[in-house]
């Protein structure tokens, strides 16, 4: 009777990731033919196809999504078993999934809090939307996903959802933009703010934001504003704004992460905040993943 173990279950979630057995197999380290063995050796094991193949390419088929869940729990489980017994001393290779201007900030916190104690570890930054982010986790391909309350919605039961701070926008300006060289320091009024263009989003980061006046969270409907530059790239807003060429309206992690200044608004009537929410899959074994939540509960600004 055929068995299989859990390195054939990773196999099949990498296969499950990429639908296809060239990719897979490059990301295993393994020869397209050596996972198509472990594949058939599952398939016996379990007495059932999990793909649909199509030329190249795989399909998951009804068992095939049957298995994902389970096969992302056991490997998870291990994975914090693992950790658990080796402690410090172990390696692993953390997955945090959401947009980058979450990353930014919590991302790089997580990191911080893994590497003091596990610096065996490996950490990889996804840049997903919010709702890619939750999905990512759902499948198995990330171990973390940092969103906002707005992207939560039905919340996968199997999933719990912590939050972790709480952000306020503020407009960003660079050192040589006339209103900070204006001699009042970096502040002004709404109406002096309006006389310079900015540059925002070309799509929201987050849920939250989605369908209203502007896609920074800015009251667009009421306080229109030049919009001369559009982009998603976090560096290039930053060299925007540092060249004097650009406001932003961001986070105010963002401006601290980036040593961007804050322009005082001193008259405006609305503000943009957003609660940020850390969701996992829980784990039952004590490990790195439950060291990361509790570390990040202590630390929580709601």
């Amino acid at each position: 009777m055929e068995t299989f173990d859990l390195a054939t279950l990773r196999q099949f979630l990498a296969l499950a990731r990429h639908q296809n057995l060239s990719d897979a197999a490059s990301e295993l380290h393994l020869s397209p033919s050596a996972l198509s063995k472990g594949l058939k050796r599952l398939e016996l094991a379990l007495q059932t196809t999990l793909f649909d193949r199509q030329g190249r390419n795989l399909r998951l088929n009804a068992d095939g999504v049957r298995l994902l869940d389970r096969a992302a729990a056991l490997m998870a489980n291990a994975d914090q078993m693992r950790s658990e017994f080796l402690g410090t001393r172990g390696s692993f290779h953390c997955r945090i999934s959401g947009p980058a201007l979450l990353q930014l900030n919590w991302g790089r916190r997580i990191a911080s809090l893994i590497g003091e104690r596990f610096p065996g570890a490996q950490v990889a930054f996804g840049n997903e939307k919010e709702d890619e982010a939750l999905s990512a986790l759902a499948r198995g391909e990330a171990d973390l996903a940092l969103v906002t309350t707005a992207a939560l919605g039905a919340l996968d039961p199997r999933h719990i959802a912590l939050n972790i701070g709480l952000t306020r926008f503020e407009v960003a300006v660079g050192a040589n933009h006339p209103l900070t060289l204006a001699g009042n320091g970096p502040r002004a009024t709404v109406t002096e703010v309006l006389k310079y263009p900015f540059v925002v989003p070309t799509q929201p980061p987050f849920r939250g934001l989605q369908g209203g006046p502007a896609t920074d969270g800015w009251r667009d409907d009421q306080q229109p504003r030049i919009i001369r530059y559009r982009s998603d790239d976090l560096l290039l807003v930053d060299g925007l704004v540092r060249a004097g060429l650009a406001l932003a309206y961001l986070p105010d992690y963002a401006l601290a992460e980036l040593q961007l200044l804050r322009l005082d608004l001193t008259d405006n009537p609305f503000s943009c905040t957003q609660q940020v929410v850390l969701v996992y899959r829980p784990s039952t074994a004590s490990g790195w993943l439950n060291y990361v939540v509790e570390a990040m509960k202590s630390e929580a600004v709601t």
